[in-house]
């Protein structure tokens, strides 16, 4: 049985719904364009798709939550029977939310990795993601596990037995993950300026460059807004309808996180659309050619892409490769 979903349910689904489409065209158009039109698709590209198919589960729990009562008032819910299966939905919801937001954060970290060989880059990215992995995996497990068993979460509402943990537990672990969540998305944000700092690019170029490579921080918006909905995770006498924001931005920063992370891999598929037009500032003939990597080969440089322009994101950006050129006196 099911209820008509009321209150603020409406509202939740909605956004929902409109998060999952938009991330859907945009991580399809990334497969595509990077199958396709690259034809080289990477690690980044897998933990993005990844990432998408857990946003998919995401989704249908919380809107199975939410025709079960999920954003109405205790009161509201009726039967009464609904309710711990509202519940029950909820807390499947986070586990899937962890795992996504895993995915979406190593997609971002191999695309930087694939761009830069510049050892102290990719220092900061791998222990960037070191510790938002680890932090991550410890916020899973404790939220599984922290009724005893796992089940009494929503079972306790029914007279089952078990004991879970205080709620100020939870809520400072996830401010905690928040926060380095956060932190890392402005740290991969920040990066790419450096990234291309000494590139042979002229000034407008480079911004566009770190501006696409940075999209991915655009998800710490909704985090920073999640911020004060936090503490409704400690609320037991209306948590359904109290933590109704807190689903809303964790749904919103994961969907732009998608959006975002895969708007970045799309420019070769708008040159090849647009290669007989004027669009994104150039001719036909300069869109079907130019390509603003430099072709530096050394092991503290950058690496172009060659010529299918796709903002050097090749698999084997690790080895070091140049060009030499031999003089010889004539």
């Amino acid at each position: 049985m099911t209820v008509t979903p009321e209150g603020r349910a409406p509202v939740f689904i909605a956004v929902y719904s409109v998060m999952l489409a938009l991330s859907t065209a945009f991580v399809w158009a990334r497969v595509y364009t990077r199958a396709f039109v690259v034809k080289n698709l990477g690690a980044d590209d897998y933990c993005a798709f990844i990432s998408w198919i857990l946003f998919v589960f995401f989704y249908s729990f919380a809107t199975a939550g939410a025709h079960h009562g999920t954003g109405q008032h205790l009161s509201n819910i009726l039967p009464a029977t609904e309710f711990p299966i509202a519940m029950k939905w909820w807390w499947a919801c986070e586990p899937v939310y962890v795992l996504c937001s895993m995915a979406l954060k190593l997609s971002i970290a191999f695309m930087l990795l694939r761009l830069t060989i510049v050892r102290t880059h990719r220092c900061i990215i791998y222990a960037v993601t070191a510790v938002t992995q680890a932090y991550s995996v410890f916020y899973f497990f404790l939220f599984v596990f922290q009724c005893r068993p796992s089940s009494y979460f929503w079972t306790q509402y029914t007279g089952g037995e078990g004991s879970c943990l205080p709620g100020d537990v939870v809520v400072s672990a996830t401010y905690g993950y928040s926060a380095i969540l956060c932190l890392g998305d402005w740290i991969f944000a920040i990066l790419p300026v450096f990234m291309v700092w000494d590139l042979q690019m002229n000034r407008s170029t480079k911004i566009s460059v770190a501006s696409i490579l940075a999209m991915g921080a655009i998800a710490s918006t909704a985090t920073v807004i999640r911020f004060p909905y936090v503490a409704s995770l400690a609320d037991t006498t209306d948590f359904l309808y109290a933590t109704v924001d807190l689903a809303i931005w964790s749904i919103v920063e994961t969907g732009l996180g998608l959006i975002a992370c895969s708007a970045a891999t799309l420019r070769p598929l708008a040159r090849t659309l647009f290669a007989n037009t004027s669009f994104l500032g150039s001719s036909g003939a300069r869109c079907g050619t130019t390509n603003h990597w430099p072709s530096t080969g050394g092991a503290e440089g950058y690496i172009r892409s060659g010529a299918d322009d796709s903002y050097g994101m090749r698999s084997d950006l690790g080895k070091k490769r140049g060009v030499t050129t031999t003089v010889q006196a004539g």
